[in-house]
């Protein structure tokens, strides 16, 4: 199993999602707006498979391997891949504290709803694109074949907490978004 390659093809399920919300954005800019049900599924999405289970590899697998090989010297990139995370954990956090008042058709908690989602998009759309090419190729000229072997098996005992299907689960929900979308 190449880590990297597992990495990247779990970020284009998140790139999925991502294109998604920017369409649920769309529509709420023309009074189109989603179900609730959307965003629910859609944190359900971000926290168990994005932040839960993705970037437990990034952040405490392979960012921490990535440190002490590097001894400090990509401690600032990490750190602003790690404050990425962050910021993203807190547009989710504002969509979801805003959904009973959006379901009521508020206009503020729907402006708070499309806002950090938008925001939340654009962010991931961009902290992808830096992961996948500037990032990960970093990361595999810098990790021998052994260590990048070890990675693999770290990111195995991560697969077996979550689950063997943990993968096809989260594709089947993206799936049901895309529905939900296209039946609203």
């Amino acid at each position: 199993m190449d880590p990297i390659e597992t990495l990247r093809n779990e970020h284009g399920l998140i790139r999925r999602f991502v294109d998604l919300l920017s369409m649920a954005v769309a529509r709420l800019e023309v009074e189109n707006p989603p179900p609730r049900a959307f965003f629910d599924d859609g944190i359900e999405f971000v926290r168990g498979f994005s932040d839960g289970f993705h970037h437990k590899k990034e952040e405490l697998v392979m960012f921490r391997q990535l440190a002490q090989k590097k001894n400090g010297a990509i401690d600032g990139q990490i750190e602003a891949l790690r404050y990425q995370h962050d910021q993203g954990r807190g547009f989710i956090a504002a969509i979801a504290g805003a959904l009973d008042g959006y379901a009521e058709g508020s206009p503020e908690e729907t402006s708070v709803v499309r806002e950090n989602a938008a925001a939340f998009a654009s962010l991931l759309k961009h902290h992808i694109h830096i992961e996948d090419h500037i990032f990960f190729p970093m990361s595999r000229e810098a990790m021998t074949a052994e260590e990048l072997e070890a990675l693999g098996e770290k990111f195995e005992k991560v697969q077996e907490v979550h689950g063997a299907d943990t993968f096809e689960r989260y594709h089947k929900l993206v799936v049901n978004l895309d529905v939900m979308l296209a039946e609203a």
